[in-house]
C-alpha cells in the first residue's frame, strides 16, 4: 500500500486507529472477493495529481468500486453539500471531495458503459458504532464493515450482467495480491 499513508493531509482519516490497520482490515475482507471469476483487486488507485492514493478498487466486468476506509468513534455523521465531514454538527477536518473527484475523473477515462462508484469502510473505533451520513453524493455509499460483503455480492452480481470488461491497463492500476 505504497502511496497510502497516515498524514493530516489526507482527505479521509482513521480517529483511534492507524491507516495501516484500518486497509489492512479492509483488504482481508476485499481479498475474500477475488476467490470470485472475473473479480480483481487493485491499489493503491491513484486520486490525481499531487493527491493521496484510495486504497483500493475491485471491479468486475465494467464496474469499479473504489474503496477507502477510516476508523470513528461513535457519533452522528454527516456531509455538507460540499463534501465535508460533519461529526454531530462539526466539522472534523475530513472531506469526500477527493474520492467523488476521483470517481468522476474514472467515469470520464474509462470507455462507454463501465460503472464507477465508491464505498467508504467506516469501522467504529469504539465498542459503540458511528452512526453513518444518511445521504451524501449518489456515487458514494457509507458502510459499515458488517454491511460491506452484501453490498458488493450485490453489486458485483449485476456487473455480470454487463457486456463491456475493463481490465488492469485500462484501470492503470496494480493488482493487489491477496493476504499482502
Amino acid at each position: 500500500m505504497d502511496g497510502v499513508m497516515d498524514s493530516e493531509r489526507r482527505p479521509l482519516r482513521p480517529i483511534g486507529a492507524s491507516v495501516d490497520e484500518v486497509n489492512d482490515r479492509t483488504g482481508r475482507m476485499l481479498a475474500v472477493f477475488t476467490r470470485r471469476p472475473g473479480v480483481r483487486l487493485f491499489g493503491p488507485v491513484p486520486a490525481g495529481a499531487g493527491q493521496t492514493p484510495i486504497p483500493y478498487a475491485i471491479s468486475k466486468g465494467p464496474l469499479v468500486v473504489l474503496v477507502d476506509a477510516v476508523a470513528w468513534p461513535a457519533g452522528t455523521y454527516s456531509t455538507t453539500p460540499d463534501g465535508n465531514i460533519l461529526c454531530d454538527g462539526v466539522y472534523i477536518g475530513q472531506s469526500v471531495r477527493q474520492l467523488v473527484g476521483a470517481v468522476h475523473r474514472l467515469r470520464r477515462t474509462m470507455p462507454r458503459g463501465c460503472l464507477v462508484e465508491a464505498v467508504i469502510v467506516v469501522h467504529p473505533s469504539l465498542p459503540a458504532a458511528p452512526t453513518l451520513p444518511a445521504a451524501g453524493p449518489a456515487e458514494l455509499s457509507w458502510l459499515p464493515p458488517a454491511d460491506l460483503p452484501a453490498h458488493l455480492r450485490h453489486r458485483l452480481s449485476v456487473a455480470a450482467y454487463c457486456q463491456s470488461d475493463i481490465n488492469a491497463v485500462t484501470l492503470s492500476l496494480s493488482p493487489v495480491t491477496p493476504g499482502s
